[in-house]
């Protein structure tokens, strides 16, 4: 059976035991990952080798170079070798050294002569590569899948600020070392190489950084469900089967990883979605920095918290005037005890009011108008449109529990936009009833975020499903929501439409929440 196309013109120069560069031994060869046309092998093999010098395992990528046309492709195969060499990132795979080396041409059947074969020498990966893992124990659960493609994005801006990408990111250049860590091998060489079996990118597609962070988080959705969105990237899927595609097949749609695997987050399935199928409108990360950002974020969006219990607080001016108030105590107490011994002695008679001003007075049990709404007998959760366990659930009664050193606080974002995660997020209070609410007053962590409050008469999942009828921004820690006149409804949504900036991103919080009636 004849070699296979790429193959024939290097695996007949080479053998186990040749030394390369009077140092490298070559062992054996390394097979490729597999493709989705088998008859497209790639020009370059892999040997597994080792550096007689420093007594080490490497990699060796060798790459006929003879004539014309192999001079023409070595060159930039080199280069990229070279510019991956100034590269220091433990999750990308090192470059230790390239060159050509002329080789006797009776090994490729010539009677004389010789025959230059360009090499690139790099750090030798232990461990199975993503496709061969994804195959034998399946999909990665979310938490652990995204915190290696977070440490994974991190690699690739360190290449990135050098102005180098790996732009060849796919399941067969991701390998997973024994202890469980992602190492990205082939750092710009592979994209360098006369590669017909990885097509060109197409109209349309990014280039450069954002290829990259596109490839990686399609690498993530590999590692969520164990299949390859093929029409989202050009790169192979190296044996990993291919996602299904949705019904939309003309726009090559691919279904969300929540479509094809229960369980995946859903700010998560979000963000995934948003990388691999950009649409006018919904801002994606273009940077692999931004990239990690939005991953954490998205995972803490969805990650449920306990609710630590919390021993009961009293303000520091009661614990001041507790004396004061046990002496008015006693007192009122005298006084009502005197009161009822005098009801005993004599009956009071009753007042004799006129029948147009008892119509005036307030019915019992209805709130004058701007007094304080009795929040204690609400129902109050967080709001989050993409659903899940909301964010910091364990937190909510911080919001109204008279308290100002205590706060419910959004996760951190990488913009005021919610890193355009979502819309927004909010504070959903279920008054029990209709109630009218004159206004809304609000104690925040700090300036800058923006703020609406939105009612309905029926409980919604969309934040579409309850009207604006106030919105404002903080200036600085208060704000005041005043709704028109008359707003009456049963459920109130304190929603958070943008962030203020912290340290450490964007977040915004909520000290107090009291509501008057109106």
């Amino acid at each position: 059976m004849a070699p296979p196309p790429g193959r024939r013109a290097i695996r007949p120069l080479l053998r186990a035991g040749d030394l390369l560069a009077d140092r490298y031994r070559l062992e054996h060869p390394v097979e490729p990952a597999p493709r989705a046309n088998e008859d497209e092998e790639s020009p370059a093999i892999v040997w597994r080798a080792q550096d007689e010098v420093l007594a080490r395992p490497v990699a060796v990528k060798v790459l006929r170079a003879a004539g014309r046309r192999g001079a023409v492709a070595a060159r930039p195969f080199l280069e990229a070798a070279a510019a991956a060499a100034s590269l220091s990132s433990p999750l990308l795979a090192r470059v230790y050294d390239a060159a050509i080396q002329e080789w006797p041409a009776e090994r490729a059947g010539r009677p004389a002569g010789e025959v230059d074969v360009a090499y690139v020498i790099s750090e030798w990966v232990d461990g199975r590569d993503l496709a061969e893992v994804l195959r034998e124990d399946g999909p990665f659960e979310p938490e652990q899948a995204c915190a290696l493609v977070v440490q994974a994005a991190e690699a690739l801006q360190s290449a990135h600020d050098r102005g180098v990408w790996h732009a060849r990111v796919h399941p067969g250049n991701v390998m997973v070392t024994p202890a469980g860590r992602l190492t990205l091998t082939d750092t710009a060489t592979s994209a360098a190489l006369p590669d017909r079996a990885v097509p060109a990118a197409r109209a349309g597609d990014p280039v450069g950084a954002a290829a990259d962070v596109r490839d990686l988080t399609a690498v993530l959705y590999a590692m969520l469900t164990a299949r390859w969105p093929v029409s989202a990237t050009p790169q192979p899927s190296c044996g990993v089967p291919a996602a299904p595609a949705t019904r939309d097949r003309k726009r090559g749609r691919i279904s969300s990883p929540r479509q094809v695997r229960a369980g995946v987050p859903s700010a998560l399935d979000a963000l995934v979605v948003r990388v691999l199928q950009p649409t006018p409108g919904r801002a994606a990360p273009t940077s692999a920095a931004a990239l990690a950002d939005a991953f954490v974020g998205a995972v803490r969006a969805d990650a449920p918290r306990p609710v630590a219990p919390r021993e009961p607080r009293i303000p520091p001016w009661v614990r001041r005037f507790l004396p004061v108030l046990a002496s008015l105590a006693f007192i009122g107490a005298v006084g009502l005890g005197a009161y009822a011994v005098g009801r005993d002695l004599g009956e009071i008679p009753p007042l004799d009011a006129p029948p147009s001003e008892r119509a005036l007075a307030p019915a019992a049990g209805a709130p004058a108008a701007g007094a304080r709404i009795d929040l204690a007998t609400a129902t109050l959760d967080d709001f989050d449109p993409l659903g899940g366990g909301g964010e910091r659930p364990g937190s909510l009664p911080n919001a109204v529990d008279e308290d100002p050193t205590t706060v419910w606080e959004t996760e951190r974002y990488g913009s005021a936009a919610f890193g355009g995660l979502k819309s927004g997020v909010g504070l959903l209070v279920d008054l029990g009833k209709p109630t009218r609410v004159g206004r809304v007053e609000l104690l925040t962590t700090g300036g800058g975020a923006a703020f609406e409050l939105r009612a309905a008469d029926a409980l919604g999942a969309r934040p579409e499903d309850y009207r604006v009828v106030a919105s404002g921004r903080a200036a600085e820690e208060q704000l005041v929501l005043t709704p028109a006149a008359g707003t009456t409804a049963r459920f109130y949504l304190v929603w958070i439409t943008g962030l203020s900036q912290s340290e450490d991103g964007f977040r915004a919080g909520i000290k107090e929440l009291s509501f008057r009636s109106g």
